[in-house]
């Protein structure tokens, strides 16, 4: 059985990441192989990684290809090295000893399963990571987890709509029929939750493990975003809402009026020109959402 782990890295000398990261890896009770992507560090995390980690294989970019492009140039090489499973781990992660393995029996059990993904827990271990509970519990609300936590009896595992990919171990037979990321319609942000999407869509399942956990750290980030980081979470939101296929395609009618109707409200006061510079975004945004949608239900090793 052949396991990789794909991390993208950037600038992951801060906080100590990368290395808690690859240390935990090190010492998993399953054998895995370790493959880096490092989109254009700006700090020491290249020179680090060779000269602590020469076992890792690290694939380096000039530039930031963002989370879904990195990513799928991992999970190629992963795929065409025979990999059985890939994990992804985001840089700000680390696992503990049983973590990979407990996933792995997740699958052996059912057969359904596409993802699996494990508790994400803070940096501190002091409670569960904030997004993981956003997303998990209030979100999409996962049957019976939060009164099973409650009255302590705790399932194996749930399944689930969406975790976010922070941790996610993904099998051979999912990536051979849904592909790998969309990097259409996404750059950073939304790219996993069109993922959980498409895989729902092609049959297969989403489970969260309890048995074993994750650390995410990240928590000193909690309501601390970058300006452009609002604008880029909705275009997200947009794209992952149209681009959703589980939905009937006539959604993609109400994105084209929608659009018209943004534009017209927009440019009430703008110049002419301005106006048909917006609606030429407009319409680049429908073509793309349009190409997505198609792209996605095919099956194979789409966008890799």
């Amino acid at each position: 059985m052949k396991i990789f782990t794909i991390i993208v890295t950037y600038n992951g000398m801060q906080r100590n990441w990368i290395q808690k990261c690859l240390d935990s890896l090190l010492v998993s009770s399953v054998k895995i192989e370790v493959i880096i992507i490092d989109n254009g560090s700006t700090d020491e995390t290249r020179d680090f990684i060779r000269k602590n980690y020469p076992q890792v294989d690290l694939i380096t970019a000039n530039e930031n290809l963002g989370f879904a492009k990195a990513n799928n140039i991992g999970i190629k090489k992963a795929y065409h090295q025979e990999a059985d499973y890939v994990f992804l781990l985001n840089q700000d992660a680390w696992v503990k000893e049983n973590t990979i393995e407990k996933l792995i029996e997740v699958f052996k059990e059912l057969p359904e399963a596409g993802i699996v993904s494990p508790i994400h827990l803070n940096g501190s271990k002091t409670s569960l990571d904030f997004n993981f509970v956003s997303y998990y519990i209030t979100q999409y609300n996962t049957p019976n987890f939060v009164s099973d936590l409650y009255f302590n009896r705790l399932q194996n595992f749930y399944e689930t709509y969406f975790v976010n990919a922070a941790a996610w171990l993904i099998s051979r037979k999912c990536i051979e029929t849904v592909g790998g990321f969309d990097t259409l319609i996404f750059y950073h942000y939304g790219e996993d939750e069109n993922y959980c999407q498409r895989v729902i869509y092609h049959g297969f399942k989403i489970y969260i493990v309890t048995t074993t956990v994750i650390c995410h750290d990240r928590e000193e980030r909690k309501g601390n975003r970058p300006k452009e980081y609002e604008k880029r979470r909705r275009d997200a939101e947009l794209s992952s809402y149209y681009g959703d296929i589980t939905k009937d395609d006539r959604i993609v009618n109400d994105l084209k009026a929608r659009l018209l109707r943004y534009a017209v409200k927009k440019n009430l006061n703008l110049q002419v020109k301005e106006f048909f510079l917006q609606r030429t975004m407009d319409r680049r945004f429908y073509a793309n959402i349009k190409q997505s949608r198609e792209q996605n239900k095919k099956v194979g090793l789409n966008w890799l």
